[in-house]
């Protein structure tokens, strides 16, 4: 009323002040509404949008990180009271992660309801139903709950279960529990691994578990590492479930256990590590450059406390920094890229120059597995000494050939082929040397001709001194057998490959089966097969060196091994032979 008050222009200033009013007030009334029927998971696409997704696909979905990277990933830690969860999601992590209870656990007041706390608290202002539908309703970021009770498991279980079942969880949902004995560790007692396991496999099968072992570090006395026997039991455990698993281990005692996590991580793609930091563990940033080098990006989660991981990051993501790697392990990620095809990996032979008095070592300027024939200098001295044996070149000892590959930039890894039997232990002893004071930071294959069994050849390596050798005196290689080329005319019989597996039955190293290419084409379509069948760590080498094989048989085992696998199989060929192939593969 009071706008007609003021004259005849007046009203309309009045009704224009009034439209804009409302405009105001409808736009608002729409932004609200549009908020309230927002569904954070609305971005994502596709199966990394599901419980059993991968958590970097879910990320990598969402564009909140730029690779396929667990360095890249950030968490929230105990979000359980409902302030910290308040905190966790007005945060910029990507992953809340949160302990699990129950409600007045083994009191009179068990209540059998879950709630948000960390043992020995058994009450807390939070329900886990009010946790999942708060953080559901209101942000993107990926779930890890945390059990150390297994009354929590089940009614937990359940009420994901009914609200997967409604459509309301597309992202990853990790379940983590502690549920096996570890290093240092007689106190804490782990989640029953086999009660557990059977409850996510009955009633919420569709996740990711995230199973570790008790631990306990106080040093100086407990410092003691993860051990082999460790690994063995947990992969016993989860070896045979459909889930993928992230084995989240604390860091400070991974990298003196490396051999054994390298293995754990060889047993299935499925399998990843979350490292992760207690709140006084003095983590080496050296140590976790070690295991960054070691591992594809994808396959390890850095869980880690500031200012160590800042630290680490800024070193690990720079591209010019000098890599050390595993002596034992496999050639992802030096020499094989994620996926990458094993047809892409050259064997490269150096040549020896010397001028009387000193000896070098010259390569071509490639990428990929340098070959070492090695022979032995003064066999009947009390200390012969192993060498490299070159065509038409001095001979180079062992070590100095080594020490000078050491200086060498690039992408490479080390074939050591034992071309006389007596030089297999002093050659082993000098690599055991060499890796104990840091000069060989590649991984290294032992191979030779062996004699065994059904294709026993005096004059060869004896099979089983070849294992033994290893055992006994450095066990940090890759085992690369190979069988006597006199055995080989009739092709790879049923008995020859057979013998073969039961020589490097139970081996905990990696193995590559050396075979002949042209032998291969005149045998069954199985033997590359029930090779690469005989460890998930193995692999099958193919080479074209035997005298009596025709082309035909030749290029017909090359292919039959091609289409066994790509990324198992590869192929030490002279350069014009490699092309052939690339040529022929092209053509089919």
């Amino acid at each position: 009323m009071g706008c007609w008050k003021q004259g005849l222009d007046r009203p309309t200033k009045c009704a224009l002040a009034s439209g804009v009013i409302m405009t105001l007030v409808l736009a608002v009334g729409m932004v609200v509404a549009l908020t309230l029927d927002w569904d954070p998971q609305s971005a994502c696409k596709g199966d990394v949008c599901r419980p059993e997704g991968d958590m970097l696909g879910y990320l990598l979905s969402l564009g909140q990180i730029s690779s396929p990277d667990g360095l890249l990933v950030t968490w929230s830690h105990g979000a359980n009271s409902r302030d910290k969860m308040e905190e966790g999601l007005s945060s910029d992590s990507m992953v809340l992660e949160a302990d699990v209870n129950i409600e007045g656990l083994d009191t009179a007041n068990e209540t059998g309801v879950p709630i948000m706390a960390h043992p020995p608290a058994i009450y807390s202002d939070n329900t886990l139903q009010h946790w999942l539908e708060t953080v559901l309703s209101r942000s993107q970021k990926g779930i890890k709950l945390d059990f150390k009770s297994l009354k929590a498991v089940g009614p937990s279980l359940d009420l994901l279960r009914q609200l997967t079942d409604t459509g309301r969880v597309q992202r990853p949902v990790w379940i983590n529990a502690d549920i096996l004995p570890g290093p240092n560790n007689a106190i804490s007692i782990p989640v029953n691994a086999t009660r557990f396991l059977a409850l996510v496999q009955e009633k919420y099968p569709r996740t990711t578990l995230s199973v570790g072992w008790t631990t306990l570090y106080a040093p100086p006395l407990l410092t003691g590492p993860y051990t082999r026997a460790m690994l063995e039991d947990m992969q016993a455990l989860v070896g045979a479930v459909s889930q993928k698993v992230t084995f989240p281990v604390r860091a400070v005692m991974v990298r003196a256990a490396w051999p054994h996590f390298s293995w754990l991580l060889d047993q299935s793609d499925r399998y990843t590590l979350t490292l992760w930091q207690g709140t006084t563990d003095p983590v080496s940033v050296d140590d976790l450059l070690y295991i960054r080098d070691n591992t594809e990006t994808h396959r390890v989660y850095y869980d880690l406390f500031e200012p160590v991981l800042s630290q680490f990051k800024q070193l690990a993501l720079n591209a010019t920094r000098k890599q050390r790697y595993y002596t034992g392990g496999s050639l992802k990620p030096l020499l094989q890229l994620r996926g990458g095809d094993g047809l892409g990996l050259e064997w490269l032979v150096p040549e020896v120059h010397g001028n009387g008095t000193t000896a070098m070592v010259t390569l071509p300027d490639k990428d990929g597995m340098i070959l070492l024939n090695i022979g032995l200098q003064g066999a009947a001295a009390r200390d012969p000494m192993p060498i490299v044996r070159a065509p038409g070149g001095p001979a180079l000892t062992l070590e100095s050939s080594l020490l000078q590959l050491a200086m060498r930039p690039g992408r490479w890894g080390v074939h050591m082929n034992i071309a006389e039997p007596a030089a297999l232990r002093p050659a082993l002893t000098t690599l055991a040397r060499l890796s104990s004071l840091g000069h060989l930071p590649r991984p290294v294959w032992v191979g030779a001709t062996v004699s065994h069994g059904s294709f026993a050849v005096p004059g060869h390596v004896d099979g089983r001194e070849l294992i033994t050798a290893v055992a006994d005196v450095f066990p940090h290689v890759t085992v690369a057998p190979s069988w006597p080329e006199e055995v080989l005319d009739s092709g790879y019989r049923e008995q020859l490959v057979t013998d073969m597996l039961e020589l490097c039955q139970g081996l905990w190293q990696p193995v590559s089966f050396q075979v002949q290419a042209g032998p291969l084409g005149q045998s069954r379509a199985e033997v590359v097969a029930r090779l690469l069948a005989a460890s998930p760590r193995a692999t099958v080498t193919v080479q074209s060196s035997h005298a009596g094989s025709s082309p035909a048989a030749v290029r017909a085992g090359l292919l039959a091994a091609r289409a066994e696998d790509r990324s198992r199989v590869y192929y030490r060929l002279p350069e014009e032979q490699r092309q052939n192939l690339l040529a022929d593969l092209g053509r089919n």
